[in-house]
């Protein structure tokens, strides 16, 4: 080998296993009320020249996950849209092919709230949560105070003190801080490539996260703790032909419920250019990315889906049939991600062919279209494995064709009817969802109600109902 391209790949090897360094970071504000403060300001330094830097959050967004520049970059994060107290965990690292340091900020997300306080008339009641006080406020006549109050995460209870004259009394009342953990994780680089791989990031309220402590299902990659450190970072390696890495990040617990899912592009393998060494070829850096578009966060939250689900339905005398349903889940911010709004257009079948004691032959078809908004909400999620609930509603556009023919002689009797209806359907169901990247295999039991009632008809659409199907993420 010659003298330059030796020190060309030596150099190469020292940066290789060189740890980049953990970038400087202060928020502002370092606290929020939620409902009151909208944004929170980031800044991070980093050497001069050094690469792209990358932001990920356990909830909110961001204007821009990933920004290139001077030594110093601004990120600006916005809050999720919930009142509860919570932390928000911010993380930053430098994105330039090595093993990520991340740095991570604790922000305390106040809820605001009115604490109902009973007391002797005209008292005067003070409220302390933590270090804060609220108040005072005067009780009324019948002893009763309204005090509003902003808790922090970590609040358990208040002290309530109540002074009438020179008497004093101190209690305490229980604060109602739903228990949430919060978690970042991410992917980097961004995209990830086949030959290099990449790294998971975890990052808790308490620093780098614990392998032991979290559950990880990754499709499209294998996963493993990186060596180096044991905490906060796990190895990706994405599998041959894959086009997207997608990992789901859930705490050990059984009874926790926080979770995150982040998904992350595959760059295709690289073609060797012709004439070059291939000993050379497996140590010599390869060329950057071209720099990505700053996105919104992906690191909490469940992307728009569509679903579809066919079955047959189960109800009294000939009212069951073929049934199917079409329909897009849009999630929303509320209750920690779990809760979603959906809509859904089905087609729904029934007949009837019989012989009356008088001969008459019965044909009855009936074709229903029901259009219904529903809610769904997730009660557990394991991993890859998820259990929802859904419950909804709508019109049930339907169509009635009724056929009578009586054998007669010398001439058939021959009747038709062709009737229209606009009834009403609604609906409760469980559904359970198996996650394979961007597609989910779907089962549905659901119970119906759609009683429709017409000149010629008395029917009960509704009923109970098993449906197979498949959701898919865009």
């Amino acid at each position: 080998m010659r003298p330059p391209l030796f020190i060309a790949v030596l150099l190469v090897c020292v940066a290789a296993v060189a740890w980049a360094e953990a970038p400087e970071v202060e928020a502002t504000p370092g606290r929020l009320v939620l409902g009151q403060d909208q944004v929170v300001v980031v800044r991070v330094r980093v050497p001069e020249g050094a690469g792209p830097v990358r932001a990920a959050a356990s909830s909110g967004t961001w204007e821009a996950t990933r920004l290139e520049g001077r030594a110093e970059r601004i990120f600006r994060w916005t809050p999720p849209p919930v009142r509860y107290p919570l932390w928000a965990v911010l993380a930053f690292w430098v994105e330039d092919g090595r093993p990520p340091e991340v740095t991570t900020v604790r922000v305390p997300l106040l809820g605001r709230t009115t604490l109902d306080v009973s007391t002797a008339p005209g008292a005067e009641v003070v409220v302390a949560v933590g270090e804060a006080r609220f108040g005072p406020v005067k009780a009324d006549g019948r002893g009763r105070a309204q005090v509003p109050v902003e808790v922090p995460p970590d609040a358990k209870e208040a002290r309530v003190l109540a002074t009438r004259g020179t008497l004093t009394t101190d209690r305490s009342a229980p604060l109602e801080v739903p228990s949430e953990r919060p978690l970042v994780a991410a992917l980097t680089p961004e995209p990830l490539s086949v030959e290099d791989g990449g790294w998971l990031v975890l990052e808790g309220v308490e620093g780098p996260v614990p392998p032991s402590d979290v559950d990880v299902v990754a499709t499209g990659a294998t996963v493993k703790a990186d060596p180096p450190n044991g905490q906060g970072r796990f190895a990706v390696r994405p599998q041959a032909g894959a086009p997207r890495v997608s990992i789901t990040v859930s705490w050990g617990d059984p009874s926790a419920t926080d979770a995150a899912r982040v998904q992350a592009d595959v760059r295709p393998a690289r073609s060797r250019p012709p004439g070059l060494d291939p000993a050379v070829d497996n140590i010599l850096p390869f060329p950057p990315a071209s720099p990505d578009v700053p996105t919104a966060s992906r690191s909490r939250g469940k992307p728009t889906s569509l679903f579809l689900l066919g079955g047959a339905s189960f109800a009294r005398g000939a009212n069951g049939g073929p049934l199917l349903a079409l329909g897009v889940s849009v999630p929303l911010p509320l209750w920690r991600g779990r809760l979603a709004a959906e809509a859904e257009v089905g087609v729904r079948h029934a007949m009837l062919d019989v012989v009356r004691e008088d001969k008459t032959q019965v044909h009855s078809r009936v074709w229903a279209f029901p259009l219904m908004l529903s809610m769904r909400v997730t009660l557990f999620q394991q991993g890859s494995l998820r259990l929802d609930g859904r419950a909804g509603g709508g019109v049930l556009p339907l169509r009635h064709q009724l056929s009578l023919a009586e054998p007669a002689p010398p001439d058939d009797f021959q009747t038709a009817v062709n009737e229209r209806k606009l009834g009403a359907m609604g609906f409760l169901s469980v559904q359970g969802a198996y996650d394979l990247g961007r597609w989910s295999i779907l089962t549905e039991v659901r119970a119906a109600l759609a009683p429709v009632r017409t000149p010629s008809l008395d029917a009960e659409l509704g009923g109970v109902s098993l449906a197979f199907g498949v959701g898919f993420t865009p």
